[in-house]
C-alpha cells in the first residue's frame, strides 16, 4: 500500500468515525418544543442575537437554522464539561434535559441570517479556502472540507453543522482551539485531526471562505 492510499484510507476512517460515534448526534430522548425554547433562550440573545445571528466582532456564532441535533448535542457537552466556556458551562448547567432540546429546537426552526463577512476579501484568501473547502490539499494530507460539512459548507444532517456564512473569528477561534486541543468535544477527533494539518494561513482562508458564503435556507 503506497502512501497516498494510506492517506485515503486514513481519511475514510476518520469519516467513518464521526458517524459511528455519532460526534454531532443526539444526546437524549427530549423531544425539542420550539416555543417553550423561545423564553428559555432569552437568556442567549445577548451573545447570539435577537434572531439567532451572532455577533460578528465578538466572535459569537450565529445558531439561527443549526440542527436541533447539533445545538442540543453543543448544550449537553458545556453541561457535562467536554466543551468548555466560561459562560456557556453555567448556563447550559442550569438547564434539564428538556430545556436544553427545546433551546435547540427554537434556535434550529430560525431562519439563517445572510452572509457574516460579504465584504470583499483577498481573492488570493478565497481561493485557497475555496480549493481546501472543495478539494483539500493532498500534499498537507488534508481532505476537502466538504466531505464532511456539505457542499459550500451547507452542513449535513446529523453529522456536521452548516459552517457557510458564520463569522471568520468564529471559525478561526473554533479551528484555533481544535489544533490546540482546547476545544475536544468530537468523539472521533476528527476536527483535530484535521486541524493540525491547517497552519494560520489556511485557517484564516477557510475562515474568510465560508463567512462570506450565504448560509443555506
Amino acid at each position: 500500500m503506497n502512501e497516498r492510499t494510506r492517506r485515503t484510507v486514513r481519511s475514510i476512517v476518520l469519516a467513518l468515525s464521526l458517524f459511528a460515534a455519532g460526534s454531532y448526534g443526539a444526546t437524549g430522548t427530549a423531544t425539542g418544543d420550539a416555543k417553550r425554547g423561545k423564553a428559555v433562550a432569552a437568556a442567549c440573545q445577548a451573545c447570539h442575537g435577537a434572531n439567532g445571528e451572532g455577533i460578528r466582532a465578538s466572535g459569537f456564532p450565529r445558531l439561527a437554522g443549526q440542527t436541533a441535533v447539533y445545538l442540543d448535542k453543543q448544550l449537553a457537552d458545556y453541561a457535562a464539561g467536554s466543551r468548555t466556556n466560561a459562560v456557556m458551562m453555567p448556563f447550559a448547567k442550569s438547564l434539564n434535559d428538556q430545556q436544553r432540546a427545546d433551546v435547540a429546537a427554537y434556535y434550529a426552526s430560525m431562519k439563517p441570517p445572510g452572509s457574516a463577512d460579504a465584504a470583499a476579501n483577498d481573492p488570493k484568501l478565497l481561493a485557497r479556502g475555496r480549493l481546501l473547502s472543495g478539494t483539500g490539499d493532498e500534499a498537507k494530507h488534508l481532505q476537502a472540507c466538504g466531505n464532511c460539512h456539505g457542499p459550500d459548507a451547507s452542513g449535513v444532517a446529523w453529522s456536521a453543522p452548516y459552517l457557510a456564512g458564520q463569522s471568520s473569528k468564529y471559525l478561526a477561534d473554533a479551528l484555533g482551539a481544535w489544533k490546540s486541543g482546547a476545544r475536544k468535544n468530537d468523539e472521533g477527533m476528527l476536527m483535530a485531526t484535521v486541524a493540525m494539518y491547517l497552519d494560520d494561513a489556511d485557517i484564516a482562508a477557510v475562515s474568510a471562505y465560508f463567512s462570506a458564503l450565504e448560509p443555506p435556507h
